[in-house]
């Protein structure tokens, strides 16, 4: 089963500032009984290095790795790389870490894009960035191409709305490839015969696949009332797409001191499912916060646990015009755990006469972060899920090796 675990170690006493290489030993233990794919490890650094070489004990072949800076201040934060496990068993690694000879370079398996969309009539060239800043009063729907910032794997793809939404569009794949750099989302009819994937969600003024949003007790609350926002593309590579969300100056509410707050989204290669970072400038015990997933409406079936996993299955049609795109069968799900989970709840907003409706996960933290995943599928993947039936036991297994990490342990 594709399954997202985040697993750090810290390695700061043993990665220091010498010039030499270094070399770790790392050991990672499954803990569930169950076999487990392509699970990310990830040890923290706090030095800057060219490359590394990441080899498993007993055997000589590397292993892809990523080395990443995740706030641009020039050092490297994590390496990160995945591994297959038996069930309950343990793992032994060696990082060697270099500072200044390169190690081998792996093709990308994961796609990051954000771009400022060139709005000549012909020859359009649209200009890829890595970051954008916008004001409150700036609406840069129309001016970010494709809308905003784009993660995709071979199995899954997402792009995060650059208006004051931030919901999460889903983008499915009918094979296992990544194609979202050719299609950008708008795929031709060329393309969908060729076996492209294409955008299969409508998430209207709703969460959509996943966002976090404030809540009033009725309704999400976005970020209408901040200074500024900020689309960042982390980094891409082998292993990982981070993409940094940022609104500084956010007040939920009237009288409410204001926030800033990271929205992180990782996608590893292998996995249908997100992790989400959560950092605060501040405790946010006073903020009353939620995430989820939209109510597809057609035929939608929902359901949940009551403790944190939810999901639906329906037909769906992307941009709600179902002269352009296709009615698709669309999964969602999402898993908070139970230190931020509150309550279930359901939204509808009827402006305009659109589906604007959404499954609620109402949470919180007494801290300064929080963090939770979400997931998807949809009956154009070749690979996917047959029925409703099928989608929901795979999310609770799902949430059942969330609750059971690897554990990661450096050694002498």
């Amino acid at each position: 089963m594709k399954h997202l675990l985040t697993i750090m170690a810290l390695a700061g006493m043993a990665v220091t500032a010498a010039a030499e290489d270094t070399t770790l030993n790392v050991a990672v233990t499954n803990t569930y009984s169950k076999i487990r794919k392509a699970v990310p490890v990830v040890v923290t650094l706090d030095d800057n290095y060219a490359g590394a070489v990441v080899t498993m004990q007993g055997a000589t072949e590397e292993l892809p790795y990523q080395i990443d800076d995740l706030n641009d201040d020039g050092i490297s934060d994590e390496l990160v790389f995945l591994t297959d496990m038996d069930r309950n068993e343990k793992q032994y690694f060696t990082i060697k870490l270099m500072k200044d000879k390169p190690a081998k370079t792996y093709e990308n398996r994961t796609y990051g894009y954000l771009g400022i969309r060139d709005r000549s009539e012909k020859n359009q060239k649209h200009q890829r960035i890595t970051s954008v800043t916008f004001p409150k009063e700036t609406n840069p729907y129309n001016y970010i191409y494709p809308h905003g910032a784009v993660m995709e794997n071979d199995m899954v793809g997402f792009r995060v709305y650059a208006d004051h939404r931030q919901s999460l569009d889903y983008y499915g794949h009918r094979n296992h490839k990544m194609d979202i750099a050719e299609t950008a989302f708008y795929t031709t009819q060329e393309q969908r015969d060729k076996g492209y994937g294409e955008d299969v969600l409508y998430t209207g003024s709703t969460y959509g696949c996943g966002a976090l949003h404030g809540w009033d007790g009725q309704k999400s609350v976005m970020f209408e009332n901040v200074r500024n926002r900020t689309q960042t593309v982390v980094t891409e590579g082998p292993i990982r797409t981070v993409l940094d969300i940022t609104n500084k100056a956010w007040q939920p509410y009237e009288g409410c001191k204001s926030v800033d707050i990271r929205t992180r989204y990782i996608l590893y290669y292998g996995h249908r499912d997100v992790e989400v970072q959560v950092k605060f400038s501040r405790s946010v015990e006073d903020i009353p916060l939620s995430t989820g997933i939209v109510d597809i409406v057609e035929g939608s079936t929902e359901f949940t646990d009551k403790a944190g996993l939810r999901g639906d299955w329906g037909r769906a049609c992307a941009g709600n015009n179902p002269k352009v795109y296709d009615t698709i069968t669309v999964g969602l799900g999402i898993y908070v755990p139970k230190e931020y989970y509150k309550s279930d709840s359901h939204f509808t907003d009827g402006k305009d006469h659109l589906p604007n409706q959404a499954y609620v996960e109402v949470v919180g933290t007494k801290t300064d972060e929080m963090h939770y995943w979400f997931t998807a599928t949809c009956d154009i993947e070749t690979f996917g899920f047959k029925d409703k039936e099928a989608w929901f036991s795979y999310l609770k297994g799902w949430k059942k090796e969330m609750e059971k990490p690897a554990k990661v342990e450096l050694k002498n």
